[in-house]
């Protein structure tokens, strides 16, 4: 055996993300389980700043505003922190990039703002049920067993 041989029997041997990518419903399984954590949260706010100044005064913008920043930093916090939010923690999976390596803070920033796309939810319609928020920050939702050595925290 020469040494390309063994260069290309290592290449091949590689894992890749994609072998781990979470089903679809168990991204759906994800995504019910943080959108109850992140609707207890936003109500805790509601709570505490008072219903009629978040609803009355301005026709509910405050209240809106106040929803998409709560989604945000759930998902940048959490996310950004240890690659996984209580749904993920919950369901065995994490983010990657989609080399598999530990997300930059941009790239879950990006992922975090993408979720606020209009009709977002469908684009896991499709076969591989990678989302928007996944192909435009370039990550993954893969199972726990994916490790390429890195570690968050």
């Amino acid at each position: 055996m020469n040494q390309n041989d063994e260069i290309l029997d290592e290449q091949e041997s590689e894992v890749t993300p994609e072998e781990f990518l979470a089903s679809k419903g168990t991204r759906f399984a994800n995504y019910l389980i943080d959108s109850i954590v992140a609707i207890v949260l936003v109500f805790g706010l509601l709570f505490l700043f008072g219903p009629e100044e978040m609803l009355l005064n301005d026709g509910g913008v405050s209240f809106n505003l106040m929803t998409y920043a709560v989604m945000i930093g759930y998902f940048v916090l959490f996310e950004g922190t240890t690659g996984k939010t209580p749904g993920k923690y919950i369901t065995g999976t994490k983010v990657v990039t989609i080399h598999g390596d530990k997300p930059t803070l941009l790239n879950i920033v990006g992922r975090s703002f993408c979720r606020l796309i209009p009709f977002e939810a469908f684009s896991f319609l499709g076969a591989r049920g990678v989302g928007w928020h996944d192909s435009i920050s370039k990550t993954y939702v893969v199972k726990d067993e994916f490790n390429k050595g890195f570690n968050y925290v």
